[in-house]
């Protein structure tokens, strides 16, 4: 059987079967225009194939020849050696972060935690962030926040597995496989691909956004001057304070970081709607925490990274991207040389099959919070003490263990 060309194929004039009203000399024209477009179609067809073939060749070698062989993407469609439990595979991702400000010999941190769930039957993707503050037990630590796992773990063979097994026991569900991108990373990746595309669901101002390197800059102040701005007394002079009939002496005036120490940040601002984003701009999207609107917290800092991360998938597969050759072998560079990751090349063969069947129009996404309702991620909350907690500020559950956490993944996962 044959495909046919429904554009091209003519409707019977008055109910007649197979007779058109064709004149010789027209219908000897239109079969020399129609010989002509063919051959300009399998022309234009064969150079997409050529110059596709030599793309892969020029970046995987032999591994192409192997991999992207009809025979292999046929039987990989119908067998794929993908992992999955119950039908879904799902991938840890890491955002790692290092400050100018950190500590020489301090490891980076596990900035951003994300689950992506990938339904080998349902067909669909849901996103699930862990927020960094989650209180939980590792034998790297014993007891700290999740985020200082990565840390700890520095010594130890595979960081990253550390944390896989923390994040399993949190969520109730198997990690599959793990990738760790880097910020700068993941600036480098968004200019390589010419920018990305994100709608922005609420404006939000942030006056203390960190300039780089600036950490602790004076902005012309001495140190006693800083301190005496930000409220710190001196060593010994604290009854001074209380002993003085002045109600001017020791009175702080009232500033905020940025106006006390004015170059240590910078004002970023992103108004609601559709915008175009570099590299540059979409790291200070997700990586901004003190933002107006009730975009100040880690919880909206998540669901802004899964957006700008769904963003980049969409850039990252559009034909623009896969049909040129430049930037694939850019891309590929990046990830072979800077993402550490258990994804071997075969393996990315079957996720990028595996996502021709995912439909990511309807990705389902969750923030685990302390402030939303049940039914929609609200399974944690900050204890007003935090002396068991070195005074740091915490998240537990609410139901005193991870069950509560187990059965709604569940729910998100394979429904009702």
């Amino acid at each position: 059987m044959k495909y046919r060309d429904l554009k091209s194929t003519k409707k019977p004039i008055n109910g007649a079967s197979g007779a058109f009203k064709t004149g010789k000399k027209e219908g000897s024209l239109k079969s020399l225009e129609k010989g002509k477009t063919s051959i300009y179609r399998y022309i234009f067809v064969g150079l997409l194939f050529i110059s596709l073939s030599t793309v892969l060749v020029l970046l995987f070698s032999d591994k192409a020849r192997a991999l992207f062989d009809p025979i292999t993407l046929v039987a990989s469609i119908n067998r794929s050696d993908l992992k999955e439990t119950d039908g879904r595979t799902n991938v840890l991702i890491l955002g790692s972060d290092r400050r100018a400000d950190d500590p020489l010999g301090i490891p980076e941190r596990a900035d951003t935690i994300l689950v992506a769930s990938f339904g080998r039957l349902d067909s669909n993707v849901v996103l699930i962030s862990v927020p960094r503050d989650l209180w939980v037990e590792s034998s790297v630590c014993g007891r700290c926040k999740i985020t200082e796992v990565y840390a700890y773990a520095a010594n130890t063979p595979s960081p990253e597995e550390e944390l896989q097994k923390v994040v399993e026991e949190v969520l109730g569900i198997p990690i599959h496989y793990y990738g760790v991108i880097n910020f700068a990373l993941f600036k480098e990746v968004i200019d390589t691909l010419g920018g990305v595309t994100i709608d922005v669901a609420t404006a939000f101002d942030d006056y203390e956004y960190p300039i780089e390197g600036m950490e602790a800059a004076l902005c012309g102040h001495t140190s006693e001057e800083a301190d005496v701005l930000m409220g710190i007394v001196p060593e010994g002079e604290e009854d001074l304070e209380k002993d003085t009939d002045s109600e001017e002496v020791g009175e702080t005036p009232k500033m905020s970081l940025p106006e006390i120490f004015p170059c240590r940040y910078e004002h970023i601002q992103f108004l609601r709607g559709p915008q175009e984003m570099d590299g540059e701009t979409a790291l200070k999207y997700v990586r901004s925490r003190h933002g107006t609107n009730q975009e100040g917290t880690d919880f909206a800092r998540s669901a802004r990274q899964q957006k700008v991360i769904m963003a980049i998938k969409s850039k990252a597969m559009s034909l623009n991207t896969l049909l040129n050759p430049k930037k694939i072998q850019e891309l590929y560079s990046l990830y072979k040389d800077t993402v550490i990751t258990n994804i071997d090349f075969a393996t990315l063969q079957e996720f990028y099959l595996l996502s021709q069947n995912v439909d990511f129009s309807e990705v389902r996404s969750v923030v685990l919070d302390d402030r939303s309702v049940a039914n929609q991620g609200g399974l944690l909350y900050s204890p007003v003490d935090t002396s068991l907690y070195s005074g740091k500020y915490v998240l537990l559950p609410r139901a005193g263990n991870y069950s509560q956490i187990h059965a709604y993944v569940q729910r998100l996962l394979f429904g009702e």
